[in-house]
């Protein structure tokens, strides 16, 4: 079995000593430690390896200046940060310095440390990938085809040759692709931006001049699917016309749940607002009861104080499991959910005999947080709270071009026109106030988005729009 020597750099023994275990385990890596930054630099002196595996905080010197030094010094050695969960900061700089990924730590060590191998065989099977087209025309064609990434080849500004992972990537031709400009197989506005022709043109003339460009891309496939790419250009010192190398890595997914988590990181400064100021409030109520009972413990008032204490108490209670269901917002990563099953088991869990739900829904899929199913069902308990005795729940999906609006509507009194964004506001109603709040933070987190459209008088009518590429038609393999 092939093993590739990886050097991990961290300050706390005990995480070395486990993830040494962890990473050793398949065979595929041999790992040896090292407890700071300076000790890795003297190590990587003395002898090579073949990847860096590095904690980001540590004494001295950080993951980000070792990185620094490790790219000065030995070239690009794959290199891994390891980093803490909410730092998202270090990461883009990691990145923008040339790290080879990053891995955030946390959760389940097996799946954690399986995640961090995967890495670490996969950026050094894409260097040596590299550095071996370069090394050997003749073996050229057997590692082209054999690579793990799409890899494009220019001829001046043209398509004139690719690998066979391209094909099954972007689901194409041969035939179709060569003879093609990159901007024609492109977004038209790119993530820097500018046009894909404009952009590409630059990037394309910067290569050919001997400046390797890495950048992000936005393709756009013959099936009108779209990728979000890492893109890195080289020139090929090849005899005949000028020719440029791409080697493209999707990384469509790894953006949405970037996305996903950034919108969680903000999500949790604002329930640390709401906590620090809601919760110590009613602490302060329930204190100042406490006081007055002591005084006046003989006092017949005192059953006026107690019942306020069982308000307050009662109150501080559901802030806390709605703190608790707001943590839980974006902690899991977003994947689609079958819209029938989500909207079943919430109106199972209302376990009530009084709502009557018919859902018409077919077989979609939605991409959204683990949480969806609990945004249904505060849908649902709004409609038994405020429907009256026998509520109808209505749930139905519509095309709207390339997105799709869900709409839930029941047979109550509606909603006020004056009030149709209020409600969505943390605080406002007769109940908790949380309820409808939540709904639009779980569907925000990866871009749905809620609103009220019912007529007054005639019920309530929540559209979610989910745009396009955030849903798809269940074994059709894409958004429909």
């Amino acid at each position: 079995m092939v093993q590739y020597s990886v050097l991990y750099v961290d300050d706390e023994p005990a995480l070395l000593e486990v993830g040494k275990i962890f990473l050793e385990r398949s065979g595929m890596l041999t790992i040896e430690t090292v407890s700071s930054a300076q000790k890795a630099l003297d190590l990587l002196g003395e002898r090579p390896c073949d990847a860096v595996i590095a904690d980001y905080q540590m004494p001295g010197m950080d993951g980000i200046g070792l990185l620094k030094e490790v790219r000065q010094r030995f070239g690009d050695i794959p290199f891994i940060l390891f980093t803490g969960r909410g730092r998202e900061e270090v990461v883009v700089e990691a990145l923008n310095r040339g790290a080879d990924g990053y891995i955030q730590k946390g959760g389940d060590s097996r799946s954690l440390f399986a995640e961090l191998e995967h890495r670490v065989v996969r950026a050094v099977e894409r260097r040596r990938a590299i550095q071996a087209l370069r090394d050997s025309e003749e073996r050229y064609r057997a590692l082209f085809e054999g690579a793990n990434d799409p890899i494009f080849i220019f001829e001046e500004d043209r398509f004139v040759d690719c690998n066979s992972k391209v094909l099954e990537t972007f689901q194409c031709t041969r035939e179709f692709l060569i003879g093609k400009t990159p901007w024609e197989l492109s977004s038209p506005v790119q993530p820097d931006g500018f046009p894909a022709f404009t952009s590409a043109i630059e990037k394309m003339q910067a290569a050919y001049a001997g400046q390797p460009q890495f950048f992000e891309w936005r393709i756009s496939t013959p099936s009108g699917k779209r990728y979000d790419v890492e893109m890195s250009a080289s020139r090929l010192d090849v005899k005949g016309p000028r020719q440029l190398q791409a080697i493209v890595r999707d990384v469509t997914a790894r953006k949405q749940t970037e996305a996903a988590l950034m919108a969680a990181n903000r999500k949790m400064h604002l329930l640390s607002g709401i906590t620090r100021h809601d919760i110590l409030n009613q602490l302060t109520v329930l204190q100042g009861n406490l006081e007055f009972m002591r005084e006046r413990i003989t006092d017949p008032v005192l059953l006026g104080y107690m019942d306020r204490q069982e308000q307050a108490i009662g109150f501080i209670s559901r802030q806390i499991a709605f703190t608790q269901d707001y943590q839980d917002l974006g902690v899991r990563t977003p994947d689609y959910q079958g819209l029938r099953e989500c909207v079943a088991r919430a109106a199972a869990d209302l376990n009530s005999r009084d709502l009557a739900l018919l859902a018409e829904v077919g077989e979609i899929e939605i991409y959204a947080d683990p949480m969806l199913e609990k945004a249904f069902y505060n849908l649902f308990e709004n409609s038994i709270r405020y429907a009256g005795p026998a509520p109808t729940v209505r749930v139905r999906c519509q095309r709207q071009g390339g997105s799709l609006i869900i709409a839930v509507e029941d047979n109550g009194s509606g909603v006020p026109a004056h009030e149709k964004e209020k409600i969505f506001i943390r605080g406002f109603g007769r109940n908790t106030g949380f309820g409808l709040f939540l709904v639009r933070e779980i569907l925000s987190t990866t871009g749905l988005a809620i609103r009220e459209t019912g007529e007054p008088g005639k019920g309530a009518r929540f559209e979610i729009l989910v745009p396009e590429g955030g849903w798809r038609v269940r074994d059709a393999g894409a958004a429909a």
